[in-house]
């Protein structure tokens, strides 16, 4: 998640959120680290068959299927998650910035 938290970090230097607490910041951080997982959560699901993403909710009900269980699901249904992430990351920027979708 390293990558993630440098994209953040840039985000908010781009944005020109430089002069705020330590604490907000990580506050604000957190909050963009959230809402940017929550859509890259959606969009891998979204690449998902019809068949699959009916699975996939199925197993999601199960308290022990994890994070990481989805994960190996999603990609071993042949979605490219490594696509998904930076197709995300880049529409989360451009909304961020107001520069785009």
């Amino acid at each position: 998640m390293q990558d993630i938290d440098e994209f953040l970090e840039n985000l908010l230097n781009e944005k020109g959120i430089t002069d705020v607490e330590p604490d907000i910041r990580a506050e604000l951080k957190e909050d963009m680290k959230k809402r940017l997982m929550d859509q890259i959560d959606k969009a891998a699901i979204m690449k998902l068959s019809e068949e699959k993403a009916t699975e996939l909710a199925s197993l999601v009900d199960d308290p022990n299927f994890t994070n990481e269980d989805m994960t190996k699901f999603i990609q071993d249904s042949g979605v490219d998650l490594t696509e998904v992430v930076v197709d995300t990351m880049l529409k989360f920027r451009g909304f961020y910035l107001g520069s785009g979708e």
